[in-house]
């Protein structure tokens, strides 16, 4: 009898469901509605586990292929790794699609690391390259030996490391002895990853090569001190104490033109996109009009500071112009007009640049100063040079400053600050980027402080020093130095007095009568706030 009302039961069930299958959606809807309304609350939660798998779909399997490739192109590091887990149909979306090296590829256009790190370890070629093109060789190299799956977590690791040798001081050391019979400093340089370009004030301007740190080339023309250059893929552009302006020929090192129009020295100069500033001791500022290296016509000077302009910056927006008269002048680059004036600094200000809405000064007040340029309101003040500050530099994460003093004290940000003590003299310029620090001095010296290292483990005998030196120095030429060291926060002890105040006049080039002490290379870890939370914090506001 129970197997019969079963049976019976079942029956009149399919019978039912059948009816049901027979309605239209609206009449389904309806009886579902109903019945749902007359469940339990347990019976509301068995069936919810029974529905909810039911409305996730696969969207990555059931889309078409190129379509999947698009979306998951556009996630990073982290979601691509999780998407991997998913399943075999996700698996082989990023393996057709080559995903971790389309990542990679979309690092290194638009990140200033991972394109350095691309270029020094030789995989560059091997990620931009396109299967289509590229030849049998080429393809078999890159899957041997460049595995993209392989390649990323040692970018990253490659990446970490780096940082951390930044924030522990940890660094290979390479030297190049500009020393001559004339020579008493290196005033100024600019480098790449083939050259260094250097000014002596012994009047000429050397090239170095950067693979061995020998020197290729000298330039002879000016009849004083090379106190500035720049320089890109076509010309050098120099300034000199001679008040002169030389362009050279970067292949050939021919002078192809000589710019007369400053009474004093050119203390330093720019040039971008057809436009060059130039500013001089005479406390004028020149705008040239770059037509070719032969035609370069003066457009206009600019009058108003009171005292030798040391420094000036530009962009499409604005010229920036710093004096000895302790002031920042701020021009409109359109129509060259004054615009401001920043005013904060105690003495003459040293060194200055500029990006963005951020302009980052340099004084003989021993501070550094941070502005915004629309507004001209000073942001904030470092303050831990003991002497001049002669040099600066910064990017997104850091404040790299060359100053005449011998350590650095903690910044008002409240991070330990680095002091890098090699150089015998004080420094004059710098330059850095995500991989090295490259500084000349009074001591006739370009130190290449590269952080891109792998040092080797602390011998017994530096263990018990305060400042281990990781591995030892190796003399390989009377021109080249490398050592590989570590340096620590210095921090001066309550009631220490402050070392004495270099009197140098901002308007020159200081007199070899100054005697020489060790410099600090001070480097801020400036990634507190990056740029982008810089801009969020103040928007714009109208000159």
């Amino acid at each position: 009898m129970r197997n019969l009302n079963e049976t019976t039961g079942w029956h009149t069930t399919h019978q039912y469901f059948q009816k049901f299958l027979n309605w239209n959606e609206h009449e389904q809807l309806h009886i579902l509605e109903r019945m749902l309304s007359k469940l339990s609350h347990n019976q509301l939660f068995v069936m919810q586990k029974f529905i909810q798998p039911m409305l996730q779909r696969d969207f990555i399997a059931l889309l078409p292929q190129h379509l999947s490739e698009m979306i998951l192109a556009n996630v990073d590091a982290r979601t691509l790794a999780a998407c991997e887990a998913v399943s075999s149909d996700w698996r082989n979306v990023l393996a057709r699609g080559q995903l971790w090296r389309k990542l990679i590829e979309r690092n290194v256009r638009k990140d200033n690391m991972w394109r350095g790190l691309s270029e020094k370890r030789k995989w560059r070629k091997y990620i931009l390259v396109s299967r289509d093109t590229a030849s049998f060789a080429i393809c078999e190299h890159y899957k041997m030996n460049y595995d993209v799956l392989q390649l990323f977590p040692k970018v990253v690791a490659d990446i970490d490391k780096i940082e951390a040798n930044w924030h522990k001081g940890i660094y290979k050391l390479s030297s190049i002895n500009c020393r001559s019979e004339n020579s008493k400093g290196v005033y100024c340089l600019q480098y790449d990853d083939e050259k260094i370009v250097s000014g002596l004030r012994d009047n000429v301007i050397k090239v170095w090569n950067r693979s061995d740190l020998s020197c290729e080339r000298v330039l002879s023309g000016h009849t004083g001190s090379v106190l500035c250059l720049q320089y890109d893929d076509r010309v050098i552009i120099s300034g000199s104490s001679d008040a002169t302006v030389r362009v050279w020929d970067v292949a050939t090192g021919e002078c192809l033109n000589t710019l007369i129009h400053h009474c004093e020295a050119v203390l330093h100069l720019r040039f971008n996109d057809g436009i060059m500033v130039t500013c001089s001791k005479d406390r004028s500022i020149a705008v040239w009009d770059m037509v070719s290296p032969r035609e370069i016509n003066l457009r206009r000077v600019l009058v108003g500071h009171r005292a030798a302009v040391n420094v000036v910056d530009f962009d499409d927006r604005y010229i920036v112009s710093a004096s000895g008269d302790r002031t920042i002048k701020v021009w409109s680059a359109d129509n060259l007009e004054f615009v401001r004036t920043l005013s904060g600094h105690k003495r003459g200000i040293a060194c200055l640049q500029y990006r963005g809405r951020l302009v980052v000064s340099g004084s003989s007040d021993n501070s550094i100063r941070l502005w915004d340029i629309h507004s001209g309101v000073c942001l904030r003040v470092l303050e831990g040079h003991e002497e001049l500050v002669r040099c600066i530099r910064f990017d997104d994460k850091r404040i790299v400053s060359g100053a005449y003093d011998g350590y650095v004290k903690d910044s008002c940000l409240g991070f330990g600050s680095l002091s890098f003590q090699q150089h015998t003299g004080r420094v004059f310029r710098l330059q850095f980027d995500d991989f090295q620090i490259v500084s000349s001095s009074h001591d006739d010296t370009i130190l290449i402080w590269d952080f891109l290292v792998e040092p080797e483990p602390p011998s017994s005998a530096s263990s018990d020093t305060l400042e281990p030196t990781i591995g030892s120095s190796i003399q390989s030429s009377s021109a080249e130095r490398t050592t590989i060291t570590t340096s620590n926060s210095e921090r001066s002890p309550p009631g220490t007095p402050p070392r004495r105040r270099s009197e140098m006049y901002l308007g020159a080039a200081p007199s070899s009568s100054y005697d020489d002490g060790p410099i600090a290379l001070f480097v801020e870890p400036y990634e507190v706030e990056t740029l982008a939370q810089y801009e969020a914090r103040f928007p714009d506001v109208s000159p």
